[in-house]
């Protein structure tokens, strides 16, 4: 068996009515490839591309389910969340300017500019979450007070969102993923009460990261920021349910996370100094990680982890937490200095960022 992909002409979460040209499957495809010879074992094998179809054949993952399916379950492993981490730090520092050949460089940059996806990126999580008048927000009862505040015309949140924008189109670094939440990751499904996986599991493809259609060459801590969200989200659903225990594993997962990827980055230097990249790349990774919790709120997509919580007044308990989280991440990046501890603390705060 082998499973395929084919792009429809519309972004799927917004329906038919959001036309989008098929033609980015040859993008996606071209980028799965590249994934391939940069890290095997985390991704996929890519086996065809149909270019009059718009559809990419791929290995046929049997037996496997969504990140967040099981995060939502509980079942959280920090060996899932380095593997994420393995698979960032592989696939940013092997073609990260200045360390892959120029040549190599120069194409990746031309080859996976992806305009189009791009901006649908900026405006989704950057730009109309912040609009009070944008029609595609939407949000739960019980949350306008924030929301406000959140969206107020010239506000420092709102600003804050403003300058991630402008480094996320304008901050080529590295190949990255553009999409890294937990449903574009899978893994082995394993019984309720299965341990942590062993670490031969990742060598023999427990875990595989896929759909890359908005895959671009640019800054590194946007993938970061998404990928540490799924943790945050995590953290914030069970600690609404009382769920200690699986709460502390997914700051747990998400320390286990950042510190795999700064492992494999820190021999990557800035251009024209000695220091390494990843003090940069952890408080920029702070603001989009503050991003992708606010959108995922207030904007147009949300994440199953909170839509699947059925007892209204423990989803509004969890989406404040995460609202709380996103402010704070988002005001807290725009400061000097940011370190993995300082994500985490930032990752479990349940105090509102802005003032009352």
């Amino acid at each position: 068996a082998v499973f395929v992909k084919q792009a429809p002409e519309y972004i799927k979460c917004l329906g038919p009515e959001a036309a989008l040209s098929s033609a980015r499957a040859k993008l996606e495809s071209e980028v799965l490839a590249v994934h391939n010879a940069l890290a095997p074992a985390f991704t996929p094998k890519h086996l065809h591309f149909d270019s009059e179809r718009a559809a990419i054949v791929m290995e046929f993952l049997e037996g496997y389910v969504l990140l967040r399916d099981e995060l939502i379950a509980g079942r959280v492993f920090t060996g899932d969340a380095r593997a994420i981490g393995s698979f960032m730090g592989l696939t940013h520092s092997r073609t990260w300017r200045g360390v892959a050949p120029q040549e190599a460089s120069v194409q990746y940059a031309a080859r996976f500019k992806n305009d189009l996806l791009c901006d649908i990126t900026s405006q989704y999580i950057f730009l109309k979450p912040y609009d009070a008048v944008e029609g595609s927000n939407r949000f739960s009862e019980g949350l306008e007070p924030l929301v406000k505040q959140l969206q107020a015309e010239g506000g420092a949140l709102q600003a804050a969102a403003a300058a991630l924008n402008r480094r996320f189109r304008g901050q080529p670094e590295c190949l990255i993923h553009g999409d890294l939440h937990a449903g574009s990751v899978m893994v082995l499904a394993v019984p309720a009460d299965a341990p942590e996986p062993a670490v031969d599991a990742y060598k023999e493809g427990r875990l595989k990261v896929f759909d890359p259609e908005f895959a671009c060459y640019g800054p590194a801590a946007f993938d970061v920021g998404l990928a540490v969200a799924a943790y945050v989200f995590a953290h914030h659903t069970h600690a609404a349910h009382g769920h200690a225990d699986e709460a502390r594993r997914a700051v747990d997962a998400a320390r286990a996370l950042l510190e795999t990827y700064v492992g494999l980055m820190q021999d990557i230097h800035l251009d024209g100094d000695g220091g390494d990249v990843t003090t940069a790349i952890l408080q920029q990774a702070l603001g989009f990680l503050g991003a992708e919790l606010v959108r995922r709120v207030i904007g147009a997509a949300h994440v199953a982890d909170l839509e699947s919580i059925d007892d209204p007044a423990i989803k509004l308990r969890a989406e404040k937490a995460v609202l709380a989280a996103g402010s704070r991440a988002l005001l807290q990046s725009q400061k000097a200095g940011c370190g993995i501890d300082d994500i985490l603390t930032i990752m479990t705060s349940s105090e509102w960022g802005l003032d009352g």
